[in-house]
């Protein structure tokens, strides 16, 4: 007998559903026991929003994330006199909200190592198995090695003195590359600049000179920006395909597929960098004047080449860029809603450097203004809303006897815990003035031992290109418009959601020095 194509294709449908409806089943069994694993027989019970099967609480997550977490703990934790945590599920997966500084401030010291673990997502796999950060690194052996040698060789105290020269450098070729877009821009003297443009080509620079001693030439700054964000994009923390299968084994949107380019693009480039090095200084006899971190790692991946192999090598040249760029953009927009503070913090910079040569790095421990803008910043919008999502390595009791356990995923929410009106008076405000004594909790490069160890770098980088760009320019709003918009956008670093872009031009004192650049 024969069988039509509609028949083969029907029955193909048929087990298609079957199959998915058995996972789905199965997924929502295993969900129902996590929840109760991770509320625990001996614990206080974590209060938790009502949930649907097998997806759990993505259904509730909007866009952007942060403030949908922040609009779940606020409605569903109990406030401010509630336990300051809630228990969410992301599928079969638990996620332990943090809303309070306390029990944050308790999750990273007390429970500092059973919390330091990353959860194990699919596409974080997909995306750096084989070349994990330091900050997507599980913790253990491999994470204690790529954080040693990045703090050794790039990021400790006396190796970023010694990198100073370099990020002024970078800071100059910014504001030389602004003054001739403003001088040729038809010939007026102000032009329309993406300050996110601007300000990621200089980090990039600045990290690509520390790293291989180089310029990185635009096309690949583009490249690098474009592989950066969409990886970000990837490893958030509430990608769907991560927590349900179905979805992932069915590959909707071909996200395995982008997934695998994606990681191929970031191992050919991280590569690229350390083959071009070994290029220019194959035939060197002796180390180079200037010491880099790939000409470090390179020389000891000949003593030690199973500990310095070049993925090693990769992990640290891919170090991120994208947060010390959105901070740079998200001060400015700041500074140009607050026009009264951006004068406050050109004319302390005027005052201190003058007028007769470009302002240095070692220029900023007699800025304190420009420093408390940049804390006032990083307070409102902070490198990462709910930090890189932890995970449970070992089950834990947490907030006077709320029980967490082993594989929770957790998520601090740090965006609103800046934002406390119990802790910062007007809150939304941006007052760098009140940086002048103490001050709230602050957690924005993280806590413990998983907290950032790029602190330095990225304070020091920020207050150069900030500092450069009110030293040398004018800025105003495109169009004349009162206020920049501020709407924040989705993803791991929160990026706004409408890119800034301004009117430069140079300040008339400024001219001649920026003429020698």
């Amino acid at each position: 007998m024969e069988i039509s194509q509609a028949s083969v294709v029907m029955a193909y449908l048929l087990v298609v559903v079957l199959s998915t409806w058995l996972i789905l089943h199965l997924l929502s069994y295993q969900a129902r026991a996590l929840s109760k694993d991770a509320n625990g027989d001996d614990g206080r019970r974590i209060p938790s929003p009502p949930s649907l099967p097998v997806v759990g609480h993505l259904h509730l997550l909007k866009k952007p994330l942060h403030r949908s977490l922040a609009a779940l703990a606020a409605r569903y934790g109990g406030g401010r006199d509630g336990a300051g945590v809630l228990l969410l599920r992301f599928g079969a997966r638990p996620v332990l909200f943090v809303s309070s500084p306390a029990v944050a401030e308790e999750c990273f010291t007390v429970h500092d190592v059973a919390l330091a673990g990353r959860p194990g997502l699919a596409s974080r796999r997909m995306l750096t198995e084989d070349c994990p950060t330091i900050a997507t690194a599980d913790y253990g052996p491999r994470w204690r090695h790529l954080r040693r040698i990045a703090t050794v060789h790039a990021l400790c105290a006396h190796r970023l003195a010694a990198t100073a020269t370099a990020r002024d450098a970078e800071a100059r070729a910014m504001a030389g590359k602004l003054w001739r877009l403003c001088r040729d821009h038809h010939g007026s003297s102000a032009a329309t600049v993406s300050v996110r443009s601007a300000a990621y080509e200089f980090v990039v620079n600045v990290i690509m000179s520390m790293v291989a001693g180089t310029r990185m030439p635009e096309d690949d700054v583009l490249r690098f920006k474009t592989m950066t964000e969409a990886g970000f994009a990837a490893a958030g923390a509430a990608n769907r395909h991560d927590f349900l299968p179905a979805i992932r084994l069915l590959d909707f949107g071909r996200l395995k597929r982008r997934l695998a380019a994606l990681a191929k693009e970031r191992h050919d480039f991280g590569q690229r960098v350390v083959d071009e090095y070994r290029r220019r200084h194959h035939d060197d006899a002796s180390p180079p004047a200037t010491r880099t971190v790939i000409g470090d790692l390179l020389r000891q991946q000949e003593r030690s080449p199973e500990s310095y192999d070049d993925d090693v090598i990769r992990s640290v040249c891919l170090a991120g860029t994208d947060t010390s760029a959105s901070t740079i953009e998200w001060a400015m927009a700041l500074l140009l809603n607050n026009p009264d503070v951006l004068e406050k913090a050109a004319t302390e910079i005027e005052s201190v450097v003058g007028a007769s040569r470009l302002l240095r790095e070692s220029d900023l421990a007699g800025l304190p203004y420009l420093r408390r803008v940049i804390m006032e910043t990083l307070r409102l919008y902070p490198l990462a809303p709910h930090l890189v999502p932890h995970e449970a390595s070992r089950d834990c009791v947490i907030a006077g006897g709320h029980a967490v356990a082993r594989g929770t995923m957790v998520l601090v929410d740090v965006y609103s815990m800046q934002r406390d009106p119990y802790t910062w008076e007007e809150p939304d405000e941006f007052r760098p003035e009140r940086f002048e004594g103490g001050y709230g909790f602050m957690m924005p490069f993280g806590m413990g031992r998983r907290k950032c160890p790029g602190e330095g770098l990225a304070l020091r980088t920020v207050g150069v290109a900030l500092g450069f760009m009110l030293q040398c320019f004018k800025w105003e709003v495109v169009g004349k418009k009162e206020k920049v918009n501020m709407s924040e956008g989705s993803g791991l670093t929160m990026p706004m959601a409408v890119p800034l872009t301004v009117m430069c031009q140079p300040r008339a004192n400024m001219e001649s020095v920026l003429m020698t650049l």
